[in-house]
């Protein structure tokens, strides 16, 4: 059930990455401590396994976070709102907590952690690298982080990073789909049209083709606001924000203006006319450039700003000495202007207008120092521009949720938790984000071509479907029966328990009906991971199973080769790497057809060798009541040791059982051959006859074996037996007349040699269709569909009869070959050794080194 939640979680999270999360600069100076006093005492190994299992533990953090609270029963709430974060012994460390775990070298064990220490790049933090090690000095700025469940996880934020331009909107989209069931992107209609799209004045503001979506993206975008390009709270430089350098001084809609005019009279600048909007803080930024007269700077002498609509009237105007108070850049000059001389900050002008529109904005403008070089002002307009301590872009909505604004910023992110999950949607969007997991689908949506063929079936499926997750999730919201709300467990129990699960067939004349309900029923393909976990569960064989990694102690780390995404099968058989591939495949294709016959044959046969030959039948899973002894032809037989020395002491070996009239074999085997070539002592079975006798002990048939045809150069009659030589068998056809029971005996003797007994097998053998082994061969294939498909069959239906026909089949060529199976005349080797447990419980120590490094 862990697993299945940590699964089905990064099916739709996509964070169980195999990257590095946390850096050794990113201010977990704990972290970095730790790897940098390993690498001083030169324990290079020791400082790579610790980072390892600590990005490890970073990574796992939200899945880890999510099994927690269904496992333990929490309301599913707490994924957003949790006030600690999951972690293991080494990330806990790399925090400065102090958790307390069961085994501190558990690398796989979680427990609810806090962040202890962490520190924003302030003045005085500094950081030097030196041989194979760094030091670190912090600074002044150790800081509480704020929690917000799955949503502030640095691998959550690094998954989906923000950068100059996309603001943070990328972790707004993923958090609108995840936990509240809205694609932004498919939820409303996108304009193709090129001039609804030529609006180059901050159209995701004022544009009606972008604010359709951004209205909604933006100000969650915003609450992310303290989590930089990499999910680091506030690291710019100086620890008090992550606005991106290009905003912070380099504003956008920058033009330049040349200068000419030396007087008042000449002067007018010109901007070319910009769209306003009623009712915003709007302004324009002017600075004077470095424009020199020989050794004389220009500077800038700034009179009226007029502002004009699309008719020409003027609509407002002032002068900007009477606004503006700046005596770093600049200051006022006479009665009506100001002089601007160069900083390296912006003289913000104040813009305000009564109606949405277009206009025209005028400055007077013209350089004081005689001569004859133009001075050069930028403009900026696309403000409002950065303050000192902002941590939001004010050419942006400002950050919130549904209306309503969080109280302070350093945690805006909780508060948005917290406003999502008192949202009615909240439910709906843990219904579709577990729907997937069970069904194999994603909740269906309404078809957008009317013009389909299956439109009215589709959307039939689509309503319906909305109407299951709406019963869901109002009982995941309240509790379902007498549970508590939001509890998971119950939510995926009544999923389990809907009809869209249970559902086993359908019969459907309507065709619209039929479509509606094509995707009803529980029938999905396993993932790779899950049909590993499967075989294993169900045979206590895993394909490829290794025992550790180069990180992790061995008991730690486990793979396999149906589920390794980098040198296995998982890509091949459908999986997901969650970086480049984050799409299971559903429907089954050549490539993984392939998959799983190599997984079929690669296991069978360890399967049933460890099964037959190696673990008592109490620790069998399959086959415990399996005798090897039993072929198709098999009727009845058993196995005796040989005391009998010399043909004077020859013994009378006897089974019996019930033959039909006909013809039938007598099998006699010599199994356990032995040669000793320093003392030249050699174990061999001679046998003298075989008798046949009725129920009442009458003598019916009497076969000397010395007159038989010799099987090989180590089996054949001597003078007056057939000896044994070398391990192998015997076949000898005999009549019988009537049906009845019958006793069969073998008289024999054997050459001791070595510690064991000589061994001899009797069986009797008739076809392959009626006797008694067929019927328990064919009774196994019948229990074996219920324990491996949960299929409900019997000995005549048609599966097991072709079950059965191939069995015979590879169970004739293999005794036609030379003991090896064949593939288009090559030798199939099989290697049971790949699974590092094959020995487990049976031999520990057993080529315990090999299979390490195999």
């Amino acid at each position: 059930f862990h697993e299945f939640l940590i699964r089905a979680s990064n099916d739709r999270l996509f964070t169980d990455r195999d990257r590095r999360v946390i850096g050794d600069f990113d201010g977990f100076d704990d972290f970095a401590r730790k790897i940098s006093s390993l690498q001083s005492a030169g324990d290079d190994e020791a400082a790579n396994r610790y980072d390892r299992q600590a990005q490890y533990g970073f990574r796992r953090a939200p899945l880890e976070l999510i099994a927690h609270v269904a496992e333990n029963d929490l309301p599913y709430t707490e994924i957003l709102t949790a006030d600690y974060v999951m972690a293991n012994p080494m990330a806990a460390e790399a925090f400065g907590a102090s958790t307390t775990f069961e085994n501190p070298d558990n690398a796989h064990e979680f427990q609810p952690s806090e962040i202890a220490t962490y520190y924003r790049p302030c003045e005085g933090r500094y950081l030097r690298r030196g041989e194979g090690y760094f030091l670190i000095d912090s600074g002044p700025c150790a800081t509480q982080l704020p929690y917000a469940g799955v949503l502030n996880s640095k691998v959550f934020l690094q998954r989906y990073p923000t950068t100059a331009t996309n603001r943070n909107r990328a972790r707004s989209r993923w958090t609108y789909y995840h936990f509240l069931g809205l694609d932004i992107e498919e939820s409303a209609p996108r304009t193709t049209d090129a001039d609804a799209l030529a609006d180059t004045n901050n159209p995701t503001m004022n544009n009606p083709a972008c604010t359709v979506c951004h209205t909604v993206m933006d100000p969650v975008a915003g609450a992310f606001q303290n989590y930089g390009d990499e999910g680091l709270y506030r690291n710019q430089h100086g620890g008090m924000d992550t606005l991106d350098e290009m905003y912070k001084y380099n504003p956008p809609g920058r033009e330049d203006f040349s200068i000419e005019t030396r007087s008042r009279e000449d002067s007018l600048t010109l901007l070319a006319t910009r769209r306003l909007f009623a009712g915003h803080d709007q302004e324009i930024g002017l600075k004077n450039l470095r424009t020199f007269e020989g050794d004389t700077k220009l500077h800038l002498a700034l009179g009226q700003v007029t502002v004009s609509d699309s008719n020409g009237d003027v609509v407002s105007g002032y002068n900007i000495r009477d606004v503006v108070s700046n005596e770093d850049c600049g200051a006022p000059h006479g009665d009506d202007a100001y002089f601007l001389w160069d900083c390296g900050e912006l003289l913000l002008l104040p813009l305000s207008v009564d109606q949405d529109g277009d206009y025209r904005i005028e400055i007077e403008a013209w350089v004081i120092e005689p001569g004859e070089v133009a001075a050069t002002m930028q403009v900026w307009m696309g403000g409002p521009f950065y303050r000192q301590g902002d941590t939001w872009y004010r050419d942006m909505r400002s950050p919130g949720f549904d209306g309503r604004s969080p109280a302070s910023a350093h945690d805006s992110l909780r508060w948005l938790a917290e406003q999502i999950v008192e949202d009615s949607r909240f439910a709906e969007a843990a219904v579709k984000f577990w729907w997937p997991a069970i069904m194999g689908a994603e909740v269906a949506e309404p078809p957008e071509d009317e013009n389909d063929a299956d439109f009215e079936g589709l959307l039939l499926s689509a309503n319906a479907q909305a109407g299951e997750v709406t019963r869901l999730a109002d009982g995941f919201r309240s509790g379902f029966g007498e549970g508590s709300p939001y509890n998971l467990k119950d939510l995926l129990v009544e999923i389990v328990l809907s009809g869209w699960f249970r559902a086993e067939s359908l019969s459907e004349d309507d065709p619209v009906r039929a479509i509606g309900l094509g995707n009803v029923g529980a029938r999905r393909l396993l993932t790779p991971e899950e049909l590993a976990s499967k075989t294993l569960a169900l045979t206590g064989f895993q394909w490829g199973r290794y025992r550790g990694r180069n990180w992790l102690p061995l008991h730690l780390r486990e793979g396999n080769t149906l589920s390794d995404t980098e040198s296995g099968y998982g890509l091949l058989y459908g999986g997901i790497d969650s970086d480049g591939v984050i799409e299971r495949a559903r429907d089954l294709t050549s490539v993984m057809a392939g998959v799983a016959q190599s997984h079929a044959l690669q296991s069978s046969y360890p399967i049933v060798m460890r099964e037959l030959y190696l673990l008592p039948k109490e620790q069998r899973k399959l086959f415990a009541d399996v005798d090897i002894r039993v072929t198709p032809t098999f009727e009845f037989g058993d196995s005796f040791e040989i005391e009998n020395d010399s043909r004077a002491d020859r013994g009378l070996f006897s089974v019996a059982g019930r033959l039909n009239a006909g013809s039938t074999t007598v099998s006699i085997s010599f199994p356990n051959d032995f040669y000793d070539e320093e003392t030249e002592e050699d174990r061999n079975v001679r046998l003298d006859r075989i008798d046949v006798r009725n129920a009442s002990r009458g003598l019916v048939h009497t076969v000397e074996l010395e007159n038989l045809e010799a099987i090989s150069d180590c089996n054949h009659p001597v003078s007056d037996h057939f000896a044994l030589h070398c391990s192998g068998s015997l076949s000898v056809p005999i009549e019988i007349t009537v049906d009845g029971e019958y006793a069969i005996e073998v008289v024999a003797w054997a050459d001791q040699a070595g510690d064991d007994l000589p061994i001899l097998e009797i069986a009797l053998n008739s076809d392959t269709e009626s006797s008694l082994g067929a019927n328990r061969i064919k009774s196994k294939l019948v229990e074996l569909y219920d324990k491996l498909h949960g299929i409900s069959v019997t000995a005549d239906s048609a599966e097991v009869q072709d079950a059965y026909a191939l069995f015979v089949e590879v169970w004739e060529r293999k005794r036609e070959s030379d003991g090896h199976f064949r593939w288009n005349e090559d030798k199939i080797d099989i290697e049971w050794r790949s699974d590092q447990h094959f020995f487990d419980g049976i031999a520990d120590d057993l080529w315990r080194e090999e299979l390490d490094e195999n």
